[in-house]
């Protein structure tokens, strides 16, 4: 894949992660301090309820209240909370009361407001005045109901705030709020850090299935133009000759025929490799007799070993039916069986076992040929990846077959390896769960 489309997603995936999380974080952090918020004025707002129920019970407001009481229910008198009341006339100015004659406390001596009558439609709410927050709530009297001693006589008044001193409980709310900010930032900067290393991180399977892909479609092109290369060049040669008999020419026909099987095989494997990474193909697990099913397979290869001085033993210590997909573990088998004979000479043995050990089935193609280098057996299950690949055209390998066979025991989860065979030679182990 090109650097710059490379760096491009790169970009891409950690902005989009960058900003989810973001969002996420952003809600997260307004829902905590909401809910705090809400928590640490419930007191308060308790106490302006009390307040406008007791004048609501006693018949001296002039407005509908969304607050409801029971009329059995006991109120206290206004005295005993911890509130306090400004008055205004129904101009809204304040009414300045006599601290000697009825002032509450000294808190209303320093609390200056122009009465807002729009406020009478709202909820409560928090206001400052200087350096201190009140929490209030408006309220409109009846006429004559309400009397206020004021610095200049006695007062009616028409408007009134009920409210709490909450300085204390904003602060600690700023407070709460620039912890929140800091340690919300704190998380979402550690966080944004780790997004990018999931970016980066969520590239490389990406990376490696494109340079999968790549690979895979030159040595696809390779094998096929090779093929094809030879049986143009035949039938060109034919052309040459019109007068020529079949027969004449049978040489040329046997090798053209002898490439079509191979693109024949070489097709279908890569039709069945494509279906690897996807649901195209599934498992289909049956119970089979393993003794049986076994020699079914072997029987062909017995006789085929037979014509070239090779022997096939099988050893069966199965006692149980097991669930397998038969087609593919026959393909499996065959896969296997067919390349040590292929890469075996002349008195070489080839030996297929099966066993059951902890609940697994087990089993085991062993040989006496060539044997794999170390090298070579990193990459023995790679697509397309022959060790020999000058005498891949006379063994008509394409280097498929053993990752067909990967895909066949990873989609029954389980384990195939490749090791040595002593004194000479190569083991490959297929374990299965069962």
């Amino acid at each position: 894949m090109p650097k710059i489309i490379n760096r491009k997603q790169l970009i891409d995936n950690f902005v989009t992660l960058a900003l989810g999380l973001l969002v996420i974080f952003s809600v997260l952090a307004g829902v905590i301090f909401w809910m705090y918020a809400s928590t640490v004025y419930k007191n308060s707002d308790q106490v302006l309820n009390q307040y406008v129920q007791y004048y609501q019970k006693n018949g001296w407001l002039d407005q509908p209240q969304s607050v409801k009481h029971s009329r059995n229910e006991v109120l206290r008198p206004p005295d005993e909370y911890r509130g306090s009341f400004l008055y205004f006339d129904e101009k809204g100015k304040q009414i300045e009361a006599d601290n000697a004659t009825g002032a509450k406390n000294v808190l209303t001596k320093r609390i200056s407001l122009n009465f807002n009558k729009a406020d009478l439609d709202l909820p409560q709410k928090t206001v400052q005045n200087q350096r201190t927050y009140l929490r209030l709530e408006a309220v409109k009297f009846k006429p004559n109901t309400v009397v206020v001693p004021g610095k200049d006589g006695p007062k009616t008044a028409t408007y009134g705030y009920v409210f709490v001193d909450v300085t204390d409980t904003v602060v600690n709310l700023k407070k709460f709020q620039d912890v929140m900010v800091w340690s919300f930032g704190a998380a979402f900067l550690f966080v944004l850090f780790f997004a990018f290393f999931v970016a980066r991180a969520s590239m490389k399977p990406i990376l490696k299935a494109w340079d999968q892909q790549q690979d895979f479609v030159n040595n696809a092109a390779h094998e096929l133009r090779t093929p094809m290369a030879v049986i143009q060049g035949k039938l060109e040669h034919l052309l040459t000759k019109p007068d020529a008999t079949v027969f004449d020419q049978s040489d040329a026909i046997i090798l053209s025929l002898s490439e079509v099987r191979r693109l024949n095989s070489l097709t279908n494997s890569m039709l069945t490799l494509a279906k690897t990474g996807s649901n195209m193909t599934k498992i289909e697990k049956e119970p089979t007799d393993i003794a049986d099913y076994l020699q079914q397979i072997v029987a062909p290869y017995v006789e085929m070993g037979e014509i070239s001085d090779k022997q096939l033993a099988v050893d069966v210590q199965v006692n149980q039916v097991v669930n397998i997909d038969r087609k593919r573990i026959h393909q499996l088998l065959v896969l296997l069986l067919d390349n040590a004979l292929k890469y075996s000479d002349a008195g070489a043995t080839i030996s297929l076992a099966a066993a059951v050990e902890k609940k697994r089935l087990v089993l085991t193609v062993a040989d006496t040929g060539r044997g794999i280098s170390a090298e070579a057996k990193k990459h023995i299950f790679d697509r397309f990846y022959r060790e020999d690949k000058t005498g891949s055209r006379q063994t008509g390998g394409t280097g498929l077959g053993l990752s067909i066979a990967e895909w066949i025991v990873d989609a029954h989860n389980g384990k195939i390896t490749v090791s040595d065979n002593k004194p000479k030679g190569t083991v490959f182990k297929v374990v299965l769960p069962l």
